[in-house]
């Protein structure tokens, strides 16, 4: 599921000192990171659509660049349970737990197979959904932190994608991490049925999960906007 966990610190008044520092150079890097990934992403595209070479993307962009990035918000946990940040300990770990089972049970063991192929196929095209729907959202994130911290006022515009492009990249990234999951219900059985079948559970709580958690956090998203028309 797409990560959408604070990185805000945890009291109203901000952090000091080197916790701000910490915080802020974390979604700087972060964002740095994530709008490579996605730069990059992009800049093969035209000569992968032109060539019917979309497969190649993967290899080219996902280890070390995708699965460095995204392994690196395990730290989102920590900061949740030191309470360096407001975001909630058990929806921050379900956030970055939904990624690295991607990341790391799906791409990592069935890279070559459901996606990033001899030839273009459908988990290639989900491959890049993801990295569309995480990357976009992630640098409007850390972006959003970043200045924040910088103590600087975060341009409405930026505010205005920090609140509203959820509402198209959270199915987007929702519909790619199940379809990979899905195609890689075959080369899972074949490793063992007990996998198979542990891939399955996943895909019967995630889509049911997702929808909620999507229902929530626009119930949240509404609030928070309502609270900052109030204060403007």
């Amino acid at each position: 599921m797409p990560a959408k966990s604070s990185n805000a610190p945890a009291k109203s008044r901000g952090p000091s000192g080197v916790l701000r520092a910490y915080l802020f150079f974390y979604n700087a890097l972060n964002l740095v990171t994530w709008g490579s990934c996605v730069l990059y992403a992009t800049s093969l595209l035209p000569e992968a659509i032109a060539s019917n070479t979309i497969h190649a993307i993967f290899p080219q962009t996902f280890n070390p660049y995708l699965l460095a990035t995204q392994s690196l918000a395990i730290l989102e946990v920590l900061h949740s349970l030191l309470r360096l940040v407001r975001a909630p300990v058990f929806t921050t770990a379900m956030q970055v737990a939904s990624r690295l089972l991607l990341v790391w049970g799906i791409m990592v063991p069935f890279g070559g197979e459901v996606v990033g192929a001899k030839s273009t196929q459908l988990g290639d095209y989900a491959y890049l959904g993801c990295v569309a729907a995480w990357g976009i959202t992630e640098v409007i994130r850390y972006g959003f932190f970043a200045i924040t911290l910088s103590g600087n006022d975060v341009p409405k515009w930026w505010t205005w994608l920090r609140y509203n492009t959820f509402y198209i990249l959270y199915p987007i990234g929702i519909s790619s991490e199940c379809a990979l999951v899905y195609l890689s219900l075959g080369p899972a059985g074949v490793i063992s049925p007990l996998l198979f079948w542990g891939l399955v559970a996943i895909l019967a709580i995630y889509v049911p999960g997702s929808y909620i958690l999507y229902t929530h956090m626009i119930a949240q998203r509404r609030k928070v906007l309502r609270g900052k028309q109030r204060a403007d």
